[in-house]
């Protein structure tokens, strides 16, 4: 019965395995996902880029950042040779695939995969890499108010959310 679906993003990385069942959930879903890394000094690094790049609007807060999504092994060592280069290629793809979806810059993502790089908030914006800054969760309940997203269905959502909202796990 949810109208929109607010995912809220700290975290250093995680397992590219279950980064794509989060992805696919998201781009699947039948209500608007919103992802937001805060609060303010919140990351989505690794993983969490593909997971906030995901949302049918992404949002940060002031303060965070996005990126470093270079896939290394569980112990944190580089992946090298033949099986490096096969999972760096694979994540490359699987990351300019998220950002096209939404219209984001895929050149982008593709750097975060192969070079490491992040961007702050002002940078994620600049660089078409999430789409507002918000500092708390109610300034981005009421900054996309009104605002249409395309579901993979192909439906339009006109968000209405502001007013009706239930907050929960703060």
């Amino acid at each position: 019965q949810a109208l929109a679906v607010v995912i809220r993003i700290d975290t250093p990385g995680g397992s590219i395995d279950s980064m794509k069942r989060i992805v696919g959930h998201i781009e699947a879903s039948e209500v608007p996902v919103i992802t937001w890394v805060g609060p303010p000094g919140a990351q989505a690094a690794s993983a969490g880029t593909f997971i906030t790049m995901a949302g049918h609007i992404a949002a940060m807060a002031p303060n965070t950042t996005i990126g470093a999504a270079t896939p290394i092994n569980a112990t944190g060592q580089d992946l090298e040779g033949d099986l490096g280069k096969k999972i760096e290629n694979d994540t490359v793809a699987f990351a300019r695939g998220v950002a096209q979806l939404r219209d984001r810059n895929a050149d982008w993502a593709e750097d975060a995969v192969r070079d490491a790089v992040s961007a702050s908030t002002t940078e994620a914006l600049e660089l078409n890499v999430v789409d507002l800054e918000a500092a708390d969760l109610g300034f981005l309940l009421q900054a996309i108010e009104g605002q249409s997203v395309q579901l993979l269905n192909g439906e339009t959502v006109t968000l209405q959310v502001f007013g009706q909202v239930q907050i929960e796990n703060q």
